[in-house]
Parts: C-alpha cells; structure tokens; sequence
C-alpha cells in the first residue's frame, strides 16, 4: 500500500506554487499580514527589489519541496532506488 502514495507525493510536491498564489489572494481579500500581502504591496508600489527577493524565496520553496517529494520516493516505495 505504500506504493500507492506516489501519487499523492507528486501532487503534494508540486502544490506548493498553488499554495503562494491562494496566498497572496486570500491575504489580499482579507487583508492578513503575510508573505502573500507583501508581494501584492510591493507590486503595486513597484519596489523591484523586494519583488526579486521574494521570487528568490518561493522559487527556492518549490524546488526544495520538490526535492522533499523525490527523497520520499525512495521512502514510500522501496523498488525506486538513487545512486
């Protein structure tokens, strides 16, 4: 049954882009303090620094939960195996 989680793996991994993008609306619609409310601020101020800085943490967010969901590959299916 472990085999079966594969599936659920990828999607998990790679649902974390959708998780930002939810962010950033639900904090804007409700006007929430957050990493979402301050990439809509800084859009619309258009300080391109922080706009960069922040690109850089999400970006690296999504690769280091996609690498969390390959890693736990190997642990939900014991066939696949890395050198």
């Amino acid at each position: 049954l472990r085999n079966a989680l594969l599936p659920v793996i990828t999607y998990e991994g790679y649902s974390i882009g959708y998780l930002f993008g939810g962010a950033a609306i639900i904090e804007s619609i409700f006007a929430w303090p957050g990493l979402g409310q301050f990439t809509v601020d800084s859009a619309l101020i258009r300080d391109y620094p922080t706009l960069m800085g922040l690109s850089v943490i999400i970006a690296l967010s999504v690769l280091f939960a996609n690498l969390l969901a390959d890693v736990s590959y190997a642990l939900a299916d014991p066939r696949i195996r890395y050198d």
